[in-house]
């Protein structure tokens, strides 16, 4: 079957999905760009308003291109895609997708251990532990919010580290082995700290990691990374036993 061909028995709806992913995965539209009207689709595609309507709002809800009422349809910016499994921190991540880190620490302190937390660390009550509590920015912008305690046991010098110039997850990747890592990721609205320091309203949705990292059967880090919703996902690729190409 020729390309033309391919074409004419493509739905409309299809083909100008297809159109304006090209124009974005080619560069030719930049996140922020207006997307052509939908009079202009109509025309170009002799659709009726409609079906462009449907492919515009298809493409709305993967996130490709937002709508702002009033003044059209632009490209949506492209969040950044974060390892899930992979132990990284914020600051090579930023770094990996080419845009500058920086830091701003809130709280770095030595304190009584709330009795939730010593679970959760695996610690007596009333232990003394160390808590981070941080903002990290790429290119200015507030993308994670940290509150990190740690178990003095394993790095006795933690609070005496610059975190503007390292972030604790580089610092503790280099200084302690960890064996064992917990991830949990949830949905959550921002308390009003957290959302005076992300630089977001109260009602906006954000992401939250919780991860633990072990060294043996000691929790050695307990910390919370909180994102906002609209700049930031999670994700992470797998590779299986085998068991498909064996089915194919």
């Amino acid at each position: 079957m020729n390309t033309e061909t391919r074409k004419s028995q493509t739905p409309k709806s299809l083909q100008i999905k297809e159109f304006i992913v090209s124009e974005i995965e080619s560069g030719t539209l930049k996140p922020g760009d207006k997307v052509p009207s939908e009079t202009q689709l109509a025309e170009r595609f002799s659709a009726s308003r409609m079906t462009v309507n449907r492919a515009v709002k298809e493409l709305t809800v993967e996130r490709r291109v937002k709508r702002v009422q009033g003044l059209g349809t632009f490209v949506a910016d492209q969040k950044p895609l974060a390892p899930l499994i992979e132990i990284r921190s914020i600051s090579q991540e930023i770094a990996l997708r080419g845009g500058q880190h920086s830091c701003v620490p809130i709280s770095a302190s030595e304190e009584i251990v709330s009795d939730e937390d010593a679970d959760r660390l695996g610690l007596p009550p009333r232990s003394r532990v160390f808590r981070l509590r941080a903002v990290h920015k790429c290119d200015g912008t507030p993308i994670q919010y940290e509150d990190r305690l740690v178990n003095p046991a394993f790095s006795p010098d933690f609070l005496e580290q610059d975190f503007c110039s390292a972030t604790a997850s580089d610092y503790l990747l280099k200084h302690v082995t960890f064996t064992e890592v917990e991830h949990k990721v949830d949905a959550m609205r921002p308390t009003e700290d957290m959302a005076r320091l992300l630089e977001i309203g109260t009602d906006d949705p954000c992401l939250r990691l919780v991860r633990r990292t072990w060294s043996g059967d000691r929790v050695i880090t307990y910390v919370q990374l909180v994102h906002p919703g609209d700049l930031y996902r999670l994700g992470g690729r797998f590779q299986g036993p085998g068991i498909a190409r064996e089915i194919a």
